[in-house]
């Protein structure tokens, strides 16, 4: 291993030890689901999420020292003489956090220029069970310093296929869309922490994940969709191309993960075909 990748490692795992040290000590508490106004990201930003995010930006200014922050709580924040580009989402799933639904994580990306592509080392945290997923580029996935590997699945009927449905009405005819999917897998999960659901990809729990609503920024999937990656997944957005967005707090893609090609291309030839039945007259 790189020296500069075992920064990276140790930067992201100690950083994501500290957000959930942080959020064991704030959750339940009467302030800590207190709105803050609205993040960068556009969405509300609550005491939680800013706790745990300035835990882990303490660990990375001693660890990295020169960076530049990308959040969905904070946006753009350069320190130091900024140097690499460190994609965060606090805490993601924060509806389940405030309704104590088990179900949250944090993730830390660790980028060298702008873009997914320029990933090279990130981790997601179980903030519950404190299960660690991290990844170095052509290095492998892992979780619990443990190598993982995504099955080898390769039908829709067969495979255990979590999806993203909070569409909170805003899109007409969502469900419609991946119906028939929800009824030929073989199993159906929804936890609501989208970076979990990528990351049970890579370690085999589950065999593939969709969210075709287009809300997810880049700060929610960049850590986790490039674990998939590098466990021998497959994550591209609905279109069926690859994912390489800007990390700006900012930026929204829809996403299709697999754990295998076969079982991606027929996910992806399924919403083709949904697609154009819809366009004909």
């Amino acid at each position: 291993m790189s020296r500069c990748l075992s920064l990276f490692r140790d930067a992201i795992v100690d950083a994501l030890k500290a957000a959930r040290a942080k959020f064991m000590e704030v959750r339940g508490s009467d302030e800590a689901y207190k709105p803050l106004g609205i993040g960068a990201g556009g969405d509300v930003s609550r005491v939680i999420d800013m706790e745990a995010e300035n835990a882990i930006v303490e660990v990375l200014k001693e660890r990295l020292r020169d960076f530049t922050l990308i959040s969905e709580e904070s946006g753009f924040k350069e320190f130091g003489r900024g140097g690499y580009f460190v994609v965060v989402d606090p805490i993601d799933g924060s509806t389940n956090a405030v309704r104590g639904y088990p179900a949250c994580s944090s993730a830390v990306a660790i980028a060298e220029g702008r873009t997914l592509k320029d990933i090279a080392a990130a981790g997601v945290m179980n903030l519950v069970t404190g299960d660690i997923y991290y990844a170095e580029r052509g290095a492998g996935s892992y979780l619990n310093n443990v190598k993982v590997k995504a099955r080898e699945q390769d039908k829709i009927e067969d495979a255990f296929i979590a999806f993203e449905l909070n569409i909170r009405g805003l899109i007409n005819g969502y469900v419609s869309r991946i119906a028939d999917l929800i009824e030929r897998a073989k199993h159906v999960r929804l936890i609501g922490s989208d970076a979990l659901e990528l990351c049970f990809i890579a370690s085999g729990t589950s065999d593939a994940f969709l969210d075709l609503r287009g809300f997810l920024r880049a700060p929610d999937f960049a850590a986790s969709a490039f674990i998939v990656s590098e466990s021998g997944g497959v994550v591209t957005d609905a279109g069926g191309s690859e994912l390489d967005c800007s990390l700006g707090p900012t930026t929204r893609s829809t996403i299709v993960a697999a754990c295998s090609k076969r079982l991606h291309e027929e996910i992806i030839s399924y919403v083709r075909q949904f697609e154009q039945s819809r366009a004909c007259p």
